[in-house]
């Protein structure tokens, strides 16, 4: 009988850690269309949650990969009571919830709309709320209907599951205006990276809807996130991608904190940086200039105003100096 009992203890422990070893599996951060395809059958099996793919954007309705589901950009990518930062935990929850995910599950992202910095961010949110069995699909819908791989209207029916995010997040990779910006400006560490196009590093153009001060942080070094994609939406190979960033200054032994517009552009960068170069210490600037340039007490460069902009009384002060 003690035996018995005993084997029985034991089983259900083999049984135990074989599923906490299959859970802690790692997935790789990227995943090919072809990956995808040979998974297809698995994908429009009603009630899995093995893998579960999502479309990030707003062109689900016009066509999607055979059992997609969808996570609407932005309005489900950020919180709806800021101005673009990220999403807090019951509206986390909310949305794995309604993907029909367990923590066991394959999560695979890919961008729907030609704009893969969009799909980066729901990666790096994911991340954030230390949500690990998740990759992108490369390229996207752009390179996979190229491809001419099969699309569907048909939206699969999938199961809300209760799935509890783990708290605290990972504030290890979101930076903050203080006091991360703030120490960066005073000491030069960490390196801060601007992830804009040069039009916007250098101040040539506003985005008004955005923020009302053109310009880079001081000491910014600028290289444009969507430059580590090719025509199909692709990323380069990592050593193209490890010369783009070393050649300016961005180099494994450095902290980066990494910001751009809305935080978009910047988690396209963390994702390569981290990700796929390996990079240890990169964190997004989460706030980024819709925050940081709306702002008349922070260091610009040049830091226009956008010229029908009223006077702020900082702006009067220094008139009368």
């Amino acid at each position: 009988m003690k035996r018995n009992i005993l084997l029985a203890l034991l089983t259900l422990g083999m049984i135990a850690c074989g599923a906490s070893t299959a859970l802690a599996a790692e997935v790789p951060p990227l995943v090919s269309t072809k990956w995808v395809a040979e998974k297809l059958d698995t994908l429009k099996t009603p009630g899995q949650t093995k893998i579960r793919l999502v479309e990030v954007g707003a062109k689900y309705g016009e066509g999607h990969i055979p059992g997609a589901v969808q996570v609407k950009f932005p309005s489900e990518v950020f919180d709806p009571e800021t101005d673009h930062m990220v999403v807090g935990l019951p509206e986390i929850e909310r949305v794995l919830k309604s993907l029909g995910v367990t923590p066991g599950t394959h999560i695979v992202l890919y961008d729907g709309d030609g704009q893969p910095h969009q799909v980066s961010r729901f990666y790096w949110t994911l991340k954030y709320w230390n949500v690990e069995r998740v990759s992108l699909m490369d390229g996207g819908k752009t390179l996979w209907e190229k491809e001419n791989r099969p699309l569907t209207k048909d939206v699969p029916n999938v199961k809300r599951m209760n799935f509890e995010v783990k708290y605290p997040p990972n504030t290890k990779i979101r930076a903050m205006y203080s006091p991360h910006i703030v120490n960066a400006l005073a000491t030069g560490d960490p390196v801060i990276l601007d992830c804009r196009a040069e039009k916007f590093f250098k101040g040539e153009v506003f985005s008004v809807d955005k923020w009302v001060r053109t310009g880079h942080l001081p000491g910014a070094l600028n290289v444009f996130s969507m430059a580590s994609v090719n025509g199909d939406r692709e990323f380069k190979s990592k050593e193209e991608l490890q010369k783009m960033y070393s050649e300016k200054g961005i180099t494994p032994d450095k902290k980066i904190i990494a910001y751009c517009d809305t935080g978009v552009l910047a988690s396209h960068a963390w994702f390569v940086l981290n990700d796929l170069l390996g990079y240890k210490n990169v964190s997004v600037y989460d706030g980024s200039m819709r925050e940081y340039a709306n702002r008349f007490d922070t260091p610009m460069e040049p830091g226009t105003v956008y010229e029908k902009f009223p006077k702020t009384p900082i702006q009067k002060l220094e008139g009368k100096q």
